[in-house]
């Protein structure tokens, strides 16, 4: 009997087996454990779904890319470093190309809650991919970047998907066309947040000066000196 930390690996390799030899769709969580050799319940207790299996998958390859990075890859430009991470990926799905075409030929076979937690992952595992080459990825400018990625990184899987060349040279060569695309698009978000930002701050100092200057006007006129010479008005008189 598998260990049960080596279970979920096992539910991956006879999911991908499985799916290169017949359609996604046809493929049922019992013939996964089947295939796998484990006991419908511990397939249960480990992956819910066949959605849950592609997100283990989508993630245990994350991990396979970050572990090959070495020290010296940062020294690299990001753009450079980008493309070695994304190719890296590749390099790691290449023997389920078979596997992947009957999964997005039937959509994932997701419902719609499980489209949104696929999203989800594979903005998480762009997210890392962005990290791993050395940008930055907080804030919102961040979260466009991510975004951007993730489009790129879809329409060149389309591309790798019909590639059959020995070392995807035309798929490395479509990648760094686009990044260059990207590249220019973050250049001009990232001046159009410097310009945002110089605003929002003469703005915000324009204010500050307007409430100070409202404050001390404020203060000249307070109630307390005409309710002084109001005061003292009857006592002259008397």
């Amino acid at each position: 009997m598998p260990s049960k930390k080596d279970i979920p690996n096992l539910l991956i390799d006879a999911a991908l087996k499985l799916a290169a030899e017949r359609d996604w769709h046809d493929v049922t969580m019992i013939d996964i454990a089947n295939e796998a050799g484990v006991t419908v319940a511990d397939c249960y207790d480990h992956c819910s779904s066949k959605a849950d299996i592609l997100r283990r998958f989508v993630k245990r390859v994350d991990r396979e890319v970050l572990a090959d990075l070495e020290s010296e890859d940062f020294n690299e430009p990001g753009h450079d470093r980008l493309i070695a991470v994304i190719m890296a990926r590749f390099d790691i799905l290449a023997d389920h190309r078979s596997a992947l075409r009957s999964i997005i030929n039937a959509g994932g076979d997701l419902g719609p809650a499980d489209g949104l937690r696929a999203i989800k992952t594979h903005f998480g595992a762009m997210r890392w991919m962005l990290e791993a080459a050395g940008f930055q990825t907080s804030g919102l400018h961040g979260s466009m970047r991510v975004a951007g990625l993730t489009a790129v990184y879809a329409k060149t899987f389309k591309h790798w998907l019909d590639d059959d060349s020995t070392d995807f040279g035309p798929t490395m060569a479509y990648l760094d066309r686009e990044l260059s695309k990207a590249a220019g698009w973050d250049r001009r978000v990232e001046k159009g947040f410097g310009k945002a930002s110089s605003i929002c701050g003469k703005i915000t100092k324009r204010c500050r000066n307007f409430s100070l200057k409202k404050s001390t006007s404020a203060g000249e006129n307070s109630p307390s000196d005409s309710t002084s010479d109001q005061g003292a008005s009857p006592a002259a008189n008397g």
